[in-house]
């Protein structure tokens, strides 16, 4: 074969190759948690909890007397290892709506993390904000001091680069880089933030798959000026 027909049919293969979903440019969620206070929403279709006295217990990861077991277990791990990543998980709390990390406020220091099974480089990183609260709210959401920007396919977001991720996890045969932000939220009571490797910068999650999500909401109750005997007929 000649150079010319090999070189043909290598960029035929790697054009192949990139029309195949998830071979090359795979869109690859990750995990977005706060660094605060925050409980784990989970689906009895992925996940459950057991306590002391269960084979899969394991006391190490005991958070209220209770520790996250995978449903369907990946390497024999049935600990659901990833989700204990965040620094300030509390509990687990069974959601069949919405699953992540809740926690409280609408201005905290936002972690994305690479938790991965195998050394590995994520491109181009996009934060995504969506699950506004009230619906129909317009928000300001600053990242780390800057202004989102805004996509009619994707909605509100921030680019935030490449994460190399090379750290051995102390436990469990994986390895975690992280990227901490400060994510501020004005106007509206509360948001929902998930981060992907955007691999082919066209905006668009390309694949299915578990998002790590991060739910924040304000605690503050609105009011309005009323009189004190209006207040007590409320009570009568």
């Amino acid at each position: 074969m000649s150079k010319t027909a090999m070189g043909r049919s290598i960029l035929v293969v790697l054009l192949g190759m990139l029309m195949i979903p998830g071979v090359v440019l795979a869109d690859v969620c990750l995990m977005a948690y706060p660094t605060g206070p925050c409980e784990y929403h989970y689906s009895s279709l992925d996940k459950y909890t057991v306590g002391p006295g269960d084979p899969l217990y394991d006391p190490l990861f005991d958070l209220g007397g209770e520790v996250l077991i995978k449903i369907d277990p990946v390497d024999g791990d049935g600990i659901a290892l990833d989700v204990y990543q965040a620094p300030g998980l509390t509990g687990f709390v069974l959601d069949e709506v919405n699953q992540g990390y809740f926690a409280i406020g609408v201005n905290y220091d936002l972690v994305i993390d690479g938790y991965s099974k195998t050394p590995t480089t994520y491109t181009n990183i996009l934060l995504v904000f969506d699950g506004i609260e009230p619906e129909g709210c317009t928000p300001i959401i600053t990242v780390d001091g800057q202004p989102a920007l805004f996509d009619a396919g994707l909605g509100y977001y921030y680019p935030i680069g490449d994460l190399v991720v090379s750290t051995p996890t102390p436990v469990g045969n994986a390895f975690s880089d992280t990227i901490t932000l400060s994510i501020g939220l004005q106007l509206c009571t509360g948001i929902r933030v998930w981060a992907f490797s955007d691999a082919n910068f066209n905006l668009m999650h390309d694949l299915p798959g578990e998002c790590f999500t991060a739910f924040s909401h304000d605690v503050q109750v609105p009011v309005q000026e009323t009189t004190w005997g209006a207040v007590k007929s409320l009570y009568h």
